[in-house]
């Protein structure tokens, strides 16, 4: 296991809190839902856009975090971003690993899910 990769179950289970999530896909596969406080960058813009968009200064090794459907591009896009200066790591296995919530129009919070229904 490469010490840049994250496992699904340090987000699950709060172990892992990055303050900067980058998703990689195409913007409508975001729109239907991505990580919770994700912003999307999609992989073609990453390199000529993310530095402007990560504050410069003490980033710690798990305050930006690059996911991908399957994990090799945020794998890529995080030894880039490493090779820079900037520590970053990815969610290893991508969205294809990810068992937990989305956000997103078609993915309401987990509050609204759980609430039982009024009979009438």
């Amino acid at each position: 296991m490469s010490p840049l990769a994250a496992q699904p179950w340090e987000l699950l289970c709060g172990a892992l809190r990055p303050a900067h999530i980058l998703d990689l896909r195409a913007p409508e596969a975001f729109a239907r839902g991505h990580l919770a406080g994700a912003a999307n960058l999609p992989y073609e813009r990453f390199q000529g856009e993310v530095l402007g968009l990560l504050p410069a200064g003490d980033l710690s090794e798990d305050d930006v975090l690059i996911v991908d459907p399957g994990g090799a591009r945020a794998a890529e896009m995080a030894v880039w971003l490493r090779a820079r200066g900037r520590p970053a790591r990815y969610l290893e296995g991508g969205y294809a690993s990810w068992t937990g919530p989305l956000s997103g129009p078609d993915h309401p919070p987990a509050a609204a899910r759980s609430r039982p229904k009024a009979r009438p």
